[in-house]
């Protein structure tokens, strides 16, 4: 039985939290449900309700969270081949989640009117679907976050964000991150990390992108992991700012310059089933010769914590 990981959530910090039953084990999701409401001009997301199937083969609703108007809402039907593999929108911080953009195979449902900063959870084809969601609501959808599930007890793969050239850059399968070197200017000009494989083996990569501009290098201590990347891209000059935040609440970087599109890969605290940490563990992505071009992450385990 595939087990599921937590990503997010993206919010404006107020609300009531929501969440899925912790001993039910979702499996894929049956329907999708989003209401809409109108904001002077602007369509906002009022209301989000979903039905998963669980382990036991048995739909579960869930919701709603905020409200569901008749008259301006979408239900989503979804068969046990489809995959929704990508979750997208804006968010203020009065209004809450202003858009979204869901991906279900190959084909997009947008809801409400983008405003604010954007967020995406983007998951390679094949390699992971979305399964259920969390978040924060009162009487309009305040926040939401994702569950991924697992392939094969494998960490789960997010993103890319970036450009669109480049070459595909990739390691063997993740366990736990060491380090990670950034090379930077105006943009993420190469970057680099240390991790441990399934092996238990400390493994470098080659640089992804080149060796110019200013050098940094952060170690993780024991126990310690990234629990949250905020960084940004454009598809001229790929990655052009990273940052990375540590369960320990050190903060790295940023690197680079902010500009362009934003992407941020918060998790929470306990992200993965069974009440475990999750934490990045690796990363994956496309590189050119003149820099980072884009940049997705994997989500594990985290490390046991100091004794």
């Amino acid at each position: 039985m595939a087990d599921t990981v937590k990503v997010g959530p993206w919010d404006a910090l107020d609300g009531q939290a929501r969440d899925v039953n912790i001993g039910s084990r979702r499996q894929r999701l049956k329907t999708i449900t989003i209401s809409w409401g109108w904001d002077f001009e602007n369509a906002r997301i009022i209301g989000i309700s979903f039905v998963y199937v669980d382990q036991e083969d048995q739909p579960v609703l869930v919701g709603p969270w905020g409200k569901i108007d008749p008259q301006l809402s979408q239900t989503i039907e979804m068969t046990q081949e489809d995959q929704l593999n990508c979750v997208s929108g804006t968010l203020d911080d009065s209004a809450g989640i202003t858009s979204l953009q869901l991906i279900i195979n190959q084909q997009s449902y947008a809801f409400g009117s983008p405003a604010g900063p954007a967020f995406s959870a983007p998951l390679p084809q094949g390699d992971g679907d979305v399964v259920a969601f969390f978040g924060r609501s009162d009487d309009t959808l305040k926040a939401l976050g994702v569950y991924v599930l697992e392939k094969n007890g494998l960490p789960v793969m997010i993103g890319p964000w970036g450009g669109s050239g480049g070459a595909p850059v990739n390691i063997t399968t993740p366990v736990q991150l060491k380090s990670v070197t950034v090379y930077s200017a105006q943009s993420i000009n190469g970057f680099s990390f240390t991790y441990v494989d399934q092996n238990g083996d400390s493994i470098a990569t080659d640089t992804w992108g080149t060796t110019t501009g200013g050098k940094q290098t952060f170690d993780l201590n024991q126990g310690e992991y990234v629990d949250n990347i905020f960084a940004s891209f454009d598809d001229d000059n790929g990655v052009n700012s990273l940052r990375f935040t540590t369960n320990k609440k050190n903060v790295h970087g940023p690197y680079g310059r902010l500009s362009g599109t934003v992407f941020s890969v918060p998790l929470p605290d306990k992200a993965v089933v069974g009440n475990h940490n999750g934490a990045v563990v690796g990363f994956f992505g496309r590189s050119g010769g003149d820099g980072l071009v884009a940049l997705g992450v994997y989500v594990g385990l985290a490390p046991n914590p100091e004794p």
